[in-house]
């Protein structure tokens, strides 16, 4: 009897325990929120809105950057669902002969999802792939079957907003639709999403590198689609297993990436250890960076959050920009140890956009901001995953 009731009791006090942890956490959600100039913040708990807040103005679209490429992902699982492709190993040129030829023939869609075509690209987006009114190409489709191989086809992995752009194609020449045409029919009209727009190339085709446009609880309802493992208001739109194929790791040279989704693990440590500082100086970076650096070399740093501080007093809040202008695309800031464990799921995109799933407490989170008054330096919210992730913790 005095072992239930000690039972009994621990159980209260760790759910008392729990919850005050989840409101200290989502307190400084809220603050962070508004010092970051969020246009919404909305985190539902099964099924149960915790938090919701549009900060004072009407909810309206938004462009959500890259985080729709994990919107993408999920347009495939559909075309496969549907025998409309065969599989993830279909080779790329089964739809696009031109491809049948040199290593391009060796390019499959799962290659194109994981981020290891191979195929030229930049990480920023807007060198080549810039959209409206300054457009920088005029068919976001053919530039990508138009782009060289930079590394052999599943030797190496690298973003790819090019890969992604391609899946345009890809979806249209499986559907018989246009990318746009085919994800309202299939996935706006059964989720009752009506007030919406799309990113375009000059010809009309959905730059699906980050082509929508749409409200933060419209975004929330596929965190919810994902959490109920593909169906949706009893209709199946993606397969239980594309749910999990998807959100698995999706190549063998970094487990933070699934098929279009990021992956939270549980920890991830920084260093700027003796493999990453040689990899700069025969870069030929820059003397008077590695001379404002070198404090931080060799100082291992519990979390990214911690080691985006760091830098931040060395160079301030234009830390990110000038880690891009110094280091050359093909080195690395600093060594990533992570955790085997991963405790999140979640899609990111430009201005700090995201949509985070927690399977196990069935808790999706939302989080977008305008570009209106947006700063760069300040505004990206990068710790908001971080937050979200400690509330169920």
């Amino acid at each position: 009897m005095r072992i239930a009731i000690y039972v009994l009791l621990s159980t209260i006090v760790h759910n008392l325990n729990a919850q005050q942890i989840k409101e200290h956490v989502l307190e400084k959600i809220k603050i962070r929120a508004k010092e970051t100039h969020s246009d919404a913040v909305i985190i539902t708990e099964r099924g149960k809105t915790i938090y919701k807040d549009h900060f004072g103005t009407p909810e309206k679209p938004m462009y959500i950057a890259s985080a729709g490429k994990s919107l993408v992902s999920l347009a495939i699982g559909n075309l496969l669902l549907n025998g409309q492709l065969d599989s993830l190993d279909q080779p790329v040129y089964s739809l696009f002969p031109e491809w049948r030829q040199g290593q391009k023939k060796m390019i499959t869609l799962r290659m194109l999802l994981n981020h290891t075509s191979g195929l030229q690209d930049y990480a920023n987006a807007s060198i080549e792939l810039e959209p409206p009114p300054t457009y920088k190409v005029s068919n976001v489709i053919d530039l990508a079957l138009a782009a060289e191989l930079t590394n052999s086809p599943g030797s190496t992995v690298f973003y790819s907003n090019k890969a992604t752009a391609l899946l345009a194609g890809v979806v249209e020449k499986a559907s018989g639709k246009r990318f746009d045409h085919f994800f309202v029919d299939t996935f706006f009209k059964v989720l009752n999403i009506s007030d919406y727009k799309w990113v375009q190339d000059e010809q009309g085709n959905p730059t699906t590198h980050g082509a929508f446009i749409i409200k933060p609880s419209d975004l929330l309802k596929f965190g919810q689609l994902v959490l109920q493992k593909g169906v949706y208001d009893g209709k199946r739109l993606v397969s239980e297993d594309w749910i999990g194929e998807s959100l698995s790791q999706g190549q063998d040279f970094t487990p933070i990436w699934g098929l279009l989704w990021w992956r939270l693990p549980k920890y991830e440590y920084r260093i700027i250890d003796k493999e990453i500082w040689n990899s700069w100086l025969d870069a030929r970076v820059s003397k008077d960076f590695l001379k404002k650096i070198r404090p931080l070399k060799g100082v291992l740093y519990e979390n990214k959050i911690d080691f985006y501080n760091a830098l931040n007093r060395v160079f301030g809040d234009s830390w990110n920009q000038i880690l891009n202008h110094e280091l050359p695309e093909s080195v690395t800031s600093s060594k990533r140890i992570y955790s085997k464990e991963i405790i999140a799921y979640y899609a990111q995109g430009y201005r700090g956009n995201y949509l985070i799933i927690i399977p196990e407490k069935e808790l999706v989170a939302v989080r977008c901001a305008d570009p209106l008054d947006f700063n760069y330096n300040t505004d990206t919210f990068e710790d908001f995953i971080t937050l979200v992730s400690e509330m169920v913790n």
